[in-house]
Order: C-alpha cells, then sequence, then structure tokens
C-alpha cells in the first residue's frame, strides 16, 4: 500500500514539473515592442527631362516583433503646401531586432520644390516621424545630357579698337574627362550695367578627355563699357554649363573681381518636425508598447491546479 502510495505522489510531482514551464511566464517579464526611424538616405534611381524618381532609404530601429505598423510617406508641394502623393508600406510584423531598412520610391516632377513627410504610425498613433525638403530636381540630368568638364582659365585680349568699337578675343580653357562630339559653345558678351547683349558667337568643337581644350573667338563691342563674358555649352539641344568672366573696358568704373554667378544646386535637408500644411504633434520619445505575454496565467492553468489539488486531496486521506 505505502509503495502505491509513493509511486502516485511521485507520478504527481512528475506531472507538475512537466506542465508548468507551458502554463506560467517563469522570467516574469513582459514582451515589448518598438520601432523608430533614425536616418533617411536618397537615391536617385531613374532620371528623364521631366521627372526623377528617387528611393528613400529609412534606417529604422525595431523590436524582433512590430504588429498593426504601417509607414506612411506624404508628399507635398512646397510652395503651396498642397498634398500631391501617398503612400502607405505595411511594416513587417516579424523582422530582425536592431537596425532595419525600408524602401520606398517615389516619382517626382522636376518643375516643382517638395517637402516630404515620412510618419510611423502603430494602432492608429504616431510613435516616430521625420521630414525632409527637396529643391532643384531640374539639375539632375539623364546621362545623356551629363557634362564631364571645368573651366581651368580664361583670358582676353583687346585686338582692335576703331571708333566706338572694340575686338576683343576671349579665350577659354576647358579640362574634359570624356569625349563629345555632339557640343556646343556660345560665347557672349553682356553690358554688365544694363544687361543688354553686346555681340555673341555659336562654335561646334569636337572633345577628346585628358586635354586641355581651348575655346576662343573674337567678340566686337562698344567700348569703354563693362561685361560679363559667358561660355555656355550645349548638348542635345539642353545648356548644362555656364561660366563668366568680367572683361572691364570702362575707364572709371570696374566691376569687382569678385562677381560670379551661382548655379542652382540639387538640395536636400531634413527636419525631426514637419512643418506648414502637414504638420504633426511632437515626435515622441520611443517608448516600448504592450502587445503581449501579460503577467497572468494561461488558459486552463485554474484546472491544472484543480487536478493536483485533487490528487494531493486522494493520496492525504489514503495515508490516513
Amino acid at each position: 500500500m505505502k509503495g502505491r502510495i509513493v509511486a502516485i505522489s511521485i507520478a504527481v510531482i512528475f506531472a507538475i514539473a512537466i506542465i508548468l514551464p507551458f502554463l506560467v511566464n517563469v522570467s516574469g517579464e513582459q514582451k515589448v515592442e518598438h520601432i523608430q526611424i533614425n536616418n533617411i538616405e536618397i537615391k536617385a534611381k531613374k532620371v528623364n527631362e521631366s521627372h526623377a524618381d528617387i528611393e528613400f532609404i529609412l534606417t529604422v530601429y525595431r523590436s524582433k516583433v512590430v504588429s498593426n505598423a504601417t509607414l506612411i510617406v506624404s508628399v507635398y508641394d512646397k510652395r503651396t503646401n498642397l498634398l500631391l502623393q501617398k503612400y502607405e508600406i505595411e511594416v513587417l510584423r516579424e523582422g530582425k531586432e536592431g537596425l532595419n531598412e525600408m524602401n520606398v520610391t517615389v516619382a517626382f516632377e522636376k518643375d516643382k520644390d517638395y517637402n516630404i513627410a515620412f510618419e510611423i504610425r502603430k494602432d492608429n498613433k504616431i510613435v516616430s516621424s521625420r521630414g525632409m525638403s527637396l529643391k532643384g530636381l531640374d539639375t539632375l540630368l539623364p546621362k545623356d545630357k551629363e557634362l564631364k568638364m571645368t573651366l581651368k582659365d580664361a583670358d582676353f585680349k583687346i585686338v582692335e579698337v576703331s571708333g566706338n568699337k572694340a575686338v576683343v578675343k576671349t579665350r577659354f580653357y576647358i579640362e574634359t574627362m570624356e569625349n563629345y562630339d555632339d557640343t556646343v559653345f556660345h560665347i557672349k558678351a553682356i553690358q554688365y550695367e544694363s544687361n543688354v547683349l553686346a555681340a555673341e558667337k555659336w562654335l561646334e568643337i569636337e572633345i577628346k578627355k585628358g586635354k586641355t581644350l581651348l575655346v576662343e573667338s573674337n567678340l566686337t563691342v562698344p567700348k569703354d563699357y563693362n561685361y560679363l563674358v559667358k561660355l555656355e555649352v550645349w548638348r542635345n539641344g539642353s545648356l548644362l554649363k555656364s561660366w563668366s568672366k568680367v572683361l572691364n573696358l570702362a575707364p572709371t568704373k570696374r566691376i569687382p573681381e569678385n562677381v560670379t554667378e551661382e548655379g542652382v544646386k540639387f538640395e536636400v535637408s531634413q527636419f525631426v518636425k514637419p512643418e506648414g500644411a502637414y504638420e504633426t504633434p511632437p515626435t515622441p520619445v520611443p517608448t516600448p508598447i504592450k502587445d503581449y505575454g501579460d503577467k497572468v496565467g494561461m488558459p486552463g492553468f485554474e484546472a491544472a491546479l484543480g487536478i493536483i489539488a485533487l490528487g494531493g486531496a486522494l493520496i492525504w486521506r489514503r495515508l490516513r
């Protein structure tokens, strides 16, 4: 009899040892979710005459499990603040814990400037946000309109003076990195005070890479005035490069040597808090969000305890 009781006791204890790990959160820790945008990089994927496809590469820091989360990308006209496009990308529920990448490609018209808002929403709440501005997209060129050359120097020589006219030889020294057989050079003299075109010449020159190209021409202009002499480089019907140099011919008034022209450049700026029409609440400090694993017994645990208690009562009764 006593042997049977001992066997039953051992069986009950063994059953408890097997069942408990499956029914109880042994560590007592709550599993949490979090995701935030750490950085945004951009890449021009495709460019033509009217549009540029820009890829946004978002670096996000996340937990292994993130449920009910969506990345929302909103594109606004920078001048009018009107919403132009909106994209919604579902965040994968399971992923690598730590830094991950999310990619979004947007097609932009090149004749506008833009504000772009990036938001990650979870359960209809913004948990992370970033903003970005794009300017000067029209300076991004297709491959067939790229021009790899730089201006090394320029000089002028007065060849002849007759009456109120002066003949000036202009020379521009160009360093090229590629061969081109479809480029056209435009040299022009613009009167500085009035901005009136005084003289111009068009030249077709075949370009050989690795050599210094001399672009020169004689321009006849009214003397006793000051000029900006410009060299423009055209390819496939588009103006791609432009340089200017000061030519002082007025005896009493001179153009400062530091007068230059600034070209428009492609610009990108990021900001954490979007502005204007798409202003959002301040970006919250990322905090873990409860999702699962609360400190409660799993279904069936109460029944198991009842069975264990009943077995103990039977053993106690037999011992009596």
